[in-house]
């Protein structure tokens, strides 16, 4: 674990306690923030390691109106929208759709978009 970071990422704004399933201030999922003590070490430094892709996938969320849904697909999560398609940023900066199961993944150079850009792009698909 990191010595130069907090016990936790709580910072003192959680919406888990107001029902949502990810949470709007440290980016922990419902089970993660209500499990935390009882994580071993490996399992915290792994929720460390995914909060600031989630941070991502939160922002994008809220620029379309809607809370995150993390969906895994293919070993990686995924925000879901409520039409029900899913999104995500990439290790590359490219955001990255899929609608219906059946539908070929559409994706886009995330870089270069602002925030309402890459929502608009999201909410065209």
């Amino acid at each position: 674990m990191n010595a130069s970071r907090p016990d936790s990422p709580c910072i003192a704004l959680c919406s888990t306690a107001l029902g949502d399933n990810v949470c709007r201030g440290c980016a922990r999922t419902f089970a993660e923030v209500s499990q935390w003590c009882f994580l071993t070490t490996d399992e915290r430094e792994a929720v460390w390691r995914r909060l600031p892709a989630r941070q991502r996938l939160l922002q994008l969320a809220a620029a379309c109106g809607a809370l995150l849904e993390l969906d895994i697909r293919d070993g990686a999560e995924w925000g879901r929208l409520p039409g029900g398609g899913h999104y995500r940023l990439d290790e590359a900066g490219w955001l990255r759709w899929r609608g219906a199961d059946a539908e070929p993944e559409q994706a886009c150079d995330g870089a270069g978009l602002t925030l309402e850009q890459a929502a608009s792009w999201l909410l065209s698909r």
